[in-house]
């Protein structure tokens, strides 16, 4: 398992790839060159952009190798984050059959179960045409978990709110603007210095879930190391942002990446209590999406379960809810 944020050692330089023929814990160099070279115009999903995969080393003990051209992810975490993720690739002649090759081959010199994770429904179909037209023994039996859906969006509809479906949102971000009028800004990120504010919120925001005391969530404290490295490496990862500010004090915040030239990825979203009851979540969303137009999509994430949240997403009105399947193969 990788163990990222304790071990991993920072090199700024021009993205470079360190070959190897196991499965390792990839550094900032290797996912700079994955980011130029990953072959991307059919991928949405929130697990295949690279930040995401870089930043969540750590929490689902991702490993990952680049052979035959395509970047292989195997997730070490818990539950249905188990198994390898959807070869994704790096190379204009990458071979599906080579890739699966490669896996049952692994599978089979290890003595483990060949097992897939965060596969797409057009993924899962291109897998089971591959394996019955290449390897016939080899069947996987697939499951689906709601939960872990991603919520799809036309950015220009979270930027514009267009028509009587979003009335609702449209009066909640008005109530805002004019409860704090002439009092709030919004700073893009990293075009402004204010990578302090975006932590000072996150910092602020995990105290406020932790107002009763305690040790927080570990979840939660792998998340605040995530936003600290995002920020901190925002360049090689490409992530953008925002923050919104009432009366110059840091409110909210957003931070983001690129899936690929089409769809941008919203990793995290945060606004402290004060301003939260007032509509800071709403606010940030549709400012940070105002400058996001250039994307068709944004990938507002999953849900977890969480019945506040898959309110609060399904509300927006997402053009695609993604559902993400996990395979094994049948004994």
């Amino acid at each position: 398992m990788c163990y990222f944020f304790k071990t991993f050692t920072i090199q700024k330089s021009v993205a470079k790839f360190a070959r190897y023929d196991y499965f390792y814990c990839m550094n900032l160099s290797d996912f700079e060159w994955v980011g130029q070279n990953l072959r991307a115009e059919k991928l949405l999903g929130s697990d295949s952009a690279p930040a995401s995969i870089f930043l969540l080393q750590d929490k689902y003990g991702i490993e990952l190798l680049v052979k035959d051209g395509f970047l292989f992810r195997r997730y070490n975490g818990n539950g249905s984050r188990n198994g390898f993720g959807f070869p994704l690739a790096v190379s204009e002649n990458s071979s599906l059959k080579n890739a699966l090759s490669f896996l049952v081959e692994k599978c089979s010199a290890e003595k483990t179960p060949l097992r897939f994770c965060l596969c797409t429904r057009d993924q899962k179909n291109e897998i089971d045409s591959c394996l019955a037209e290449n390897f016939p023994g080899i069947k996987i039996s697939w499951n689906s978990d709601r939960n872990d859906s991603d919520y799809i969006y036309l950015a220009k509809n979270l930027a514009e709110l267009p028509g009587q479906k979003f009335h609702k949102k449209k009066n909640h971000i008005a109530r805002f603007m004019r409860l704090y009028e002439n009092r709030w800004e919004f700073r893009t990120f990293p075009q402004n210095d204010i990578a302090d504010d975006i932590i000072y919120i996150e910092e602020k925001w995990l105290d406020e879930k932790n107002s009763s005391g305690g040790n927080p969530d570990h979840a939660l404290l792998l998340e605040k190391k995530s936003i600290t490295s995002a920020v901190e490496f925002h360049s090689a990862l490409n992530i953008r942002g925002g923050v919104l500010y009432v009366d110059k004090k840091p409110a909210a915040m957003t931070l983001a990446s690129p899936v690929s030239s089409q769809v941008l990825d919203i990793h995290f979203e945060k606004a402290l209590s004060d301003y939260a009851a007032d509509g800071a979540y709403s606010v940030v969303n549709n400012l940070f999406a105002k400058e996001s137009e250039n994307f068709t999509y944004l990938n507002r994430e999953e849900d977890m379960g969480v019945e506040g949240l898959r309110k609060a997403k399904l509300s927006y009105k997402p053009d695609i809810i993604l559902d993400k399947f996990y395979g094994e193969v049948e004994k």
